[in-house]
């Protein structure tokens, strides 16, 4: 069947329409076009078997589909509808985005998303003949390419394209004259864009609407029109979208032209008066189309990103519009889907954006919601928690249209606003405050993620007997609280998609979390995104993909899908300029494969950045740590250009890294003060020790130290010891060998070698002559923690100056002494032992951590380029 692609010399040579390929094919089948990668190697099912006429590739992402007939073939509508019928399920199973269908003098243009015709700029179907030589074909197919979705078949003009231009403007203006915060700027150019827009819609008439105000600037001062819009315009607004009961907020809420006591600001007419013919001269906000509403926030928020870290609420749309698509086979009529974390609602408002009609009813003049999405926020500070106003704004324009063809009941829509979106201002928890639990059917967010701060939020939580027992992880971190709250909120069967910071997987003090994730839910998929994928932080950052389980008693054995990101389809800096490399994309699509045949998709996979991981490591590793990027060997991270972002950066994102560094120390260091409030007893204080002769708490046993030759002799799965610094076997023996001798859950030291040096070794093993066991006597066993007396020993043995020449035998080391903690009653202290062992682990770890982060100064280059 791939006979066509080796005769015309098709694999090393396609044709080409710009940078994409072009395959003027008939007789191959999608099976081969897959087994030649042409396009993605994953399960297509039936239609496999079937055959296209053409398609334009790139990068095994397939544009369009071409379905070439004869002119005889091409004459009636009910043969043109046959030909795009046949091919729409190919198309579709393919993901691509056109179908074209031609005869070669008439061509019809079909968005596969939608199945309807391409229609031109003016409403129009597209009656560009396909012809693959014409130099216009590019650019048309771009422009359908960035206009075309679920709900929208035209081209759009080039003025809806982004509001980039009139962002840019406002924040300047804005922010210049009155040097306000960038959330104020935010609020206040909201607010106005608010009125424009709304006037626009036909909503604010009269005295009311944005041309009589602007027009009055003739016969009025710019004072005397600022008092309008603060006495008269404002109150109408909301008096036709009425603040919510609970939080006070409502869709506008600017604080720059009006105070808070609803008084116009002195001194700032002038600048209002220009922000105001900006709006103006850019046009009619009538037809917003599905994009511009989207990028609306995140084209301000470009231009005012670098006078505050926005990370607390703002996520690239790419990210939003990635998990929004992992997650679109879940949203159906009836769920309730829930962000905890909302900051302007994107994750909540994209997915339903294409559906409005079908999840939003007005019958008999009532507004009836098939869907219930709830959105919790506490804002960024409390003196100016106002991003849930943010999110009623965006509310309303992604629901312009209904509201436009339903201006009678802005009642209505305020209140579903209201209900939808709700500020937490009764704690300092949040949304954390609310023991929710068996709630939402879906949950899509990004938490805040910072462990400076988070003790405060737990002292908050020791107060209420409620929320003690509902957070019993004890995880580090708000994320760590976040996470619990998102697990315990879901349905049996329920699904969360959650950005989570590296953290969460690889900090060992989270054990008990990852254990809680794998108790209570299936990891479905952790997907690894790159540094700077936020603005202003550095922050390393996954998608954590789960499924609650319907009973607890479940075992997972499906494996789980990690993917590589190195590019998210912009750049990762303030201009967040598009590029060709989309890696979260191909993640995305080859999630929804995985999903569909979990099994089976790890022997079809062939993309270098997937890797499917048995659920084994995930149950092995919950000690440890779950950091997938692991997986991936340094060649392979070389190649897949990943190694050099973490060396090389440039001079102007320098203070940023400096900045994530300093936040992660600062971070490490709100631990250890965790830490020393945590225990109560101190080594200096009221911990009292007593000397205790080793001999009298160990037995020393004979060993019969094995030689190196004998271990390669009986090879097998039991690790040999000898007198490393670390726990590095020599060697593995086979179990039961005669005359060989066996331990199991002792600590053993180092004779010669690395000589002092103490272990702990769980597992059953063998040494030779340089490592030699202690057993604790049966009766010291319940009061003896090993993990303590590993430290204590190691410390005893290595101030002694043993050293090659001079042995640590069984002889010296059985007759020294250790400190040990008891009682007041001169019994050994269990419980003390633990409490030491465990802060000398977790302040290792510390160090540990600290030293990674200032490798990170250390080992990176900076570019000036």
């Amino acid at each position: 069947m791939s006979e066509e692609l080796l005769q015309r010399d098709l694999l090393r040579n396609p044709e080409k329409v710009g940078n994409w390929d072009f395959y003027n094919i008939g007789a191959t089948t999608i099976k081969a076009l897959k087994e030649y990668s042409i396009i993605r190697n994953v399960d297509y099912g039936a239609e496999e078997k079937k055959k296209v006429d053409g398609l334009i590739v790139h990068k095994k992402d397939v544009i369009a589909i071409i379905e070439y007939k004869k002119p005889s073939e091409f004459k009636t509508q009910s043969q043109k509808s046959k030909a795009i019928k046949q091919e729409l399920e190919v198309a579709k199973k393919l993901k691509a985005q056109i179908l074209i269908a031609t005869d070669t003098k008439e061509t019809i243009w079909i968005n596969v998303l939608s199945g309807n015709v391409i229609k031109d700029e003016l409403g129009k179907p597209v009656k560009f003949n396909f012809e693959i030589k014409d130099e216009k074909l590019i650019g048309l197919i771009e422009k359908i390419r960035y206009s075309i979705n679920e709900i929208n078949d035209q081209i759009k003009p080039k003025k809806l394209v982004n509001p980039t231009d009139l962002a840019r403007q406002i924040w300047q203006d804005i922010w210049s004259v009155s040097g306000a915060t960038p959330e104020n700027c935010l609020y206040t150019f909201v607010e106005l864009f608010i009125f424009k827009y709304l006037s626009d819609l036909g909503i604010l008439q009269g005295i009311y609407s944005f041309n009589t105000l602007t027009d009055s600037f003739t016969s009025n001062t710019a004072d005397e029109v600022l008092e309008t819009y603060a006495s008269v315009i404002r109150p109408k607004i909301k008096t036709l979208f009425p603040e919510s009961p609970l939080d006070k907020t409502t869709i506008i809420n600017g604080t720059i032209f009006v105070s808070k006591d609803q008084k116009a600001v002195k001194g700032y007419s002038t600048v209002f008066k220009k922000v105001l013919f900006k709006f103006k001269d850019y046009g009619k906000l009538e037809h917003i189309d599905y994009d511009f509403k989207s990028q609306l926030f995140e084209s301000f928020l470009k231009e005012s990103i670098s006078k505050k870290n926005w990370g607390q609420f703002f996520t690239p749309l790419k990210v939003v519009r990635a998990i929004v698509e992992m997650a679109k086979d879940e949203i159906r009529e009836g769920i309730k889907i829930c962000d905890p974390a909302c900051g302007v609602g994107k994750f909540l408002l994209e997915p339903i954006i294409t559906k409005l009609d079908q999840f939003y009813e007005v019958k008999k003049g009532k507004l009836i919601p098939k869907i219930i999405i709830h959105g919790f926020d506490k804002g960024f500070d409390r003196d100016e928690q106002k991003t849930i106003i943010l999110a009623k704004a965006n509310m309303l324009i992604y629901f312009s249209d209904l509201i436009k063809e339903n201006s009678g009941i802005t009642k209505e829509f305020a209140e579903l606003f209201n209900q939808s979106f709700t500020l937490k201002t009764n704690s300092i928890l949040g949304t954390l405050s609310e023991p929710i639990e068996n709630e939402y059917d879906l949950i899509l967010t990004n938490p805040p993620y910072v462990t400076s701060g988070s003790s405060n939020l737990k002292e908050e939580i020791k107060k209420d007997g409620e929320l003690v027992n509902y957070y019993k992880i004890n995880a580090l971190g708000v994320e760590g609280l976040f996470m619990e709250w998102i697990i315990r909120a879901l349905k049996p069967g329920g699904k969360a998609f959650v950005v989570v910071p590296d953290g969460l997987l690889d900090r060992r003090d989270d054990k008990h979390l990852r254990k809680f994730i794998l108790d209570e839910c299936f990891v479905d998929g952790i997907i690894s995104l790159p540094l700077n994928t936020f603005f202003t932080t550095q922050k390393k950052t996954y998608i954590l993909c789960i499924t609650k389980k319907i009973s607890i008693s479940l075992i997972q054995t499906d494996p789980v899908f990690t993917y590589l990101v190195s590019e998210i389809g912009e750049t990762r800096d303030v201009n967040r300029f598009d590029i060709d490399q989309d890696d979260l994309k191909e993640a995305v699509t080859l999630y929804s494969f995985f999903k569909g045949n979990k099994a089976a998709f790890n022997k079809i996979n062939t993309d270098k950045r997937c890797k499917v991981i048995e659920v084994n490591f995930f149950i092995d590793n919950i000690n440890k740590n779950w950091v997938v990027d692991n997986f991936w060997s340094k060649e392979e991270k070389i190649e897949l250009k990943l190694l050099d972002e973490d060396s090389k950066i440039k001079f102007s994102e320098f203070p940023f890294l400096l900045e994530e560094i300093s936040n992660n120390i600062e971070s490490l260091k709100t631990e250890l003060t965790t830490l020393n409030n945590t225990y109560t007893t101190n080594e200096q204080g009221s911990i009292k020790f007593k000397d205790f002769l080793l001999s009298d708490i160990f037995e020393f046993p004979s060993i019969k130290g094995l030689t190196k030759k004998f271990v390669q002799s009986n090879s097998g799965e039991i690790p040999v010891y000898g007198g490393s610094q670390d726990e590095t076997a020599f060697g593995f023996i086979e179990d039961h060998l005669p005359n060989v001798k066996y331990f199991e859950d002792c600590l053993a030291w180092n004779r010669e070698g690395s000589v002092g040096y103490v272990f702990w070794h769980r597992h059953r093993f063998s040494t030779n002559d340089h490592h030699r066991p202690m057993i604790v006597k049966p009766e010291y066993k319940n009061v003896i923690d090993l993990d303590y007396m590993r430290s204590a020993i190691q410390k005893v043995l290595l101030s002694q100056g043993f050293r090659w020449s001079k042995t640590a035998s069984k002889e010296k080391v059985e007759l020294l002494f250790v400190k040990i903690p008891i009682h007041e009653d001169g019994n050994i202290n269990f419980s003390a032992q633990k409490e030491i062992s465990d802060r000398q682990r977790k302040v290792e770890e510390i160090k540990n951590s600290i030293n990674i982060e200032l490798s990170k100064i250390t080992n990176t280059e900076v570019v000036y380029d």
